[in-house]
């Protein structure tokens, strides 16, 4: 299905929405390399540090100095280290986007014509962490106390990579044979398809939490009475997160402050709290990271604290697990 922009697109930076000031928007990667010289080596290599240098040239856009427009975030930033998010596939849940947190660089242009508005183009140039994410929560006013987005299933992103299954043991947890190994580590959470023979069938499920016995073996809690062969196992879960926030508007109506988080679950039924950015009482940005187990199913849910009316926020959160 093809996308149409401006309203398909969307460009966020520093908790400011400047998509509507901006009519194109062209972005181009590139992997940032590292010359090595090893002790003892006569020749040289680069090697990627993790980062990526992005251009993103915004161009068309009017004008506009209001508090929050496109002048303020982008005019006079020099090289100030920013969040920057945006996409080009919608802002629902799920949709595709790119989180960015790193030096911060703009050239910038106006332009202007005899009797015509005054326009501008931007050209950004970030240095710094890349992340292909998800939506949790597109740029939609909320005034529910308290509320949660709808749900991402990560599995079509997380079933990317399969490894086979040589045999399941009969045990009590049964163990797990690779021929390969597997790269798993304690607490990851898998699914099994296509394992044939084994009392209790083990395929499908929510998956299970495994432990980890050496590089191609693990056991998972299942009590096998007649062990089976083949088959695969994916991962449906992910060792780190970053998830930004753009709090892009903010009305208390008397409350304290709002406070956003994600959620993770590896059930779909049972939600637990993965990060919490800070209780915002203005409009602001926000990058939170774990390193540790995130599982199948993320969601981002927001609470007003204290006691108040008429309240609202604009909150854009999204998220970028590794394999993403």
């Amino acid at each position: 299905m093809s996308q149409y922009g401006p309203a398909s697109s969307f460009l966020l930076v520093g908790g400011r929405n400047i998509s509507s000031d901006t009519f194109t928007l062209e972005e181009t990667v590139e992997g940032t390399l590292e010359e090595m010289h090893g002790l003892g080596e006569a020749w040289e290599r680069s090697l990627p540090v993790g980062l990526a240098r992005v251009t993103l040239d915004a161009g068309g856009g009017i004008y506009d100095d209001r508090v929050g427009g496109i002048v303020e975030a982008l005019q006079a930033k020099g090289d100030t280290k920013q969040l920057v998010a945006y996409g080009f596939a919608g802002q629902t849940v799920g949709a595709d986007c790119v989180i960015l947190d790193g030096s911060y660089a703009v050239i910038w242009k106006r332009i202007s014509g005899r009797d015509a508005l005054l326009h501008a183009n931007a050209q950004h140039r970030i240095t710094g962490s890349y992340g292909k994410g998800r939506i949790l929560h597109g740029l939609t006013a909320e005034i529910t106390d308290p509320g949660s987005a709808a749900v991402i299933d990560s599995a079509a992103d997380l079933l990317a990579r399969q490894v086979v299954i040589t045999s399941s043991s009969v045990a009590n947890p049964s163990v797990i044979t690779t021929p390969l190994d597997h790269g798993l580590v304690n607490g990851e959470i898998i699914l099994i398809t296509g394992h044939s023979g084994s009392t209790p069938a083990i395929n499908a499920g929510n998956g299970y939490a495994v432990t980890v016995t050496g590089l191609k073996t693990f056991t998972i809690p299942v009590n096998v009475t007649v062990g089976g062969t083949g088959g695969y196992f994916q991962k449906v879960s992910s060792m780190g997160l970053n998830a930004d926030l753009h709090l892009t508007a903010l009305t208390l109506g008397g409350f304290t402050n709002l406070v956003v988080k994600v959620q993770h679950s590896i059930d779909n039924s049972s939600y637990v709290d993965l990060l919490t950015f800070t209780a915002a009482t203005t409009v602001t940005s926000e990058r939170k990271s774990i390193a540790t187990q995130v599982n199948r199913w993320l969601k981002m849910t927001w609470d007003w604290t204290g006691a108040g009316s008429a309240e609202s926020a604009v909150p854009f959160v999204a998220a970028a697990r590794p394999q993403w």
